[in-house]
Parts: C-alpha cells; structure tokens; sequence
C-alpha cells in the first residue's frame, strides 16, 4: 500500500538526517564526546524503533485499526524515551552549548506535539473505512518530525562554529552507527 510505502519513506529520511553523525572507534572521554555518544544512542534507538513500526505495515494485512493503535503506542513510547534521553543529556560542554540544548528542546516539544497528534488520529478510528486517512494524517506528523530533526541537526552544526561538538559526533561510535544503519 502506497501509505505504509511513506511512513517508511519518513523512517529512511530520519536515518540519513541522522547520518550527519560521522564515526570512528574513539572512546569518548570528555564531557562533549559523552553527550555526542548519548545523542546518537538515543537518536539510533528511536529510528529503529520507527523502522520496526513502519515495518508491520509492508504487509497490508496489518492495516487495521488495532495494528494502527498499537503501532501508535510503540511510537509514543519510542519518542517519550527519546525525549527523556535527549532531556538528560542536558547542554553540552561546547561554547554553542545553550544554543545546541535549546535546539534540542524545541526538537522534543514537537515530537511530543506530533506524537500526540498520531495518538489521536489513532484513538479516532473507527473502523476499517477511516484507515487511510488516519495513515494519511499519522504520515504528515511523521514528516513533520523527520522535518523538526534536519532542522535541529542544521541549528547544531550552525551554531557549533568552534568544530567542537561536530568533532565529538564524528569521533562517537554510536554515531557510526547511524552510518551504516
């Protein structure tokens, strides 16, 4: 189904968005090098959730009300758990640090918003027939996401002028990972 072909879509788009982390096998040992490993471990996690909830609706079978609520709920999880990791990590050690966490605070607000959003669009189905547009509506809020991220990956590295949190992010292996992913 064309639908559940664009929230896959979404979830490769937040992947390669999340690609602008580099990566090698340096051992993060100052402040900055653990909040870059954090940042990419929580962002890895959560695509790949996202990948596995876009994932049961390949098969068109699972399109039904209760798959798009339970699907709803692994979302909600996934991005409550993002948020509360990227929350905990606090601001950076880096001179754009302030900058950098108030980026990241704007990136959690709207993923809680479109979260809510996609939980409500969810709850609201009332049977087979409101499907597509349920997808349709869950499918913007999960661009709209995908679109806050970029966004907020472009505030760090604009704001990072002095290299120092961009240099963490390439030398974090949990970044490579968002690499070969």
């Amino acid at each position: 189904m064309n639908k559940a072909l664009s929230l896959s879509a979404v979830v490769v788009v937040l992947a390669i968005a999340a690609a602008g982390c580099g990566g090698s096998d340096n051992t993060p040992q100052d402040p900055t090098a653990a909040w870059a490993s954090g940042f990419c471990s929580a962002i890895t996690n959560w695509t790949d959730d996202l990948k596995n909830v876009t994932s049961e609706f390949s098969d068109t079978s699972n399109l039904s009300q209760d798959g798009l609520q339970s699907a709803a709920n692994d979302v909600r999880d996934s991005t409550q758990q993002l948020v509360d990791d990227l929350k905990g990590l606090g601001r950076p050690e880096t001179d754009s640090g302030q900058e950098v966490q108030d980026a990241v605070d704007g990136l959690s607000t709207t993923l809680d918003n479109e979260t809510a959003k996609i939980e409500d669009t969810a709850n609201g189905v009332t049977g087979i027939t409101g499907l597509p547009s349920a997808i349709t509506t869950i499918s913007t809020s999960l661009s709209a996401m995908a679109t806050a991220f970029s966004d907020t990956l472009q505030t760090i590295q604009n704001a990072d002028v002095n290299g120092e949190l961009q240099k963490a992010l390439q030398d974090s292996p949990e970044c490579a990972s968002i690499t070969n992913s």
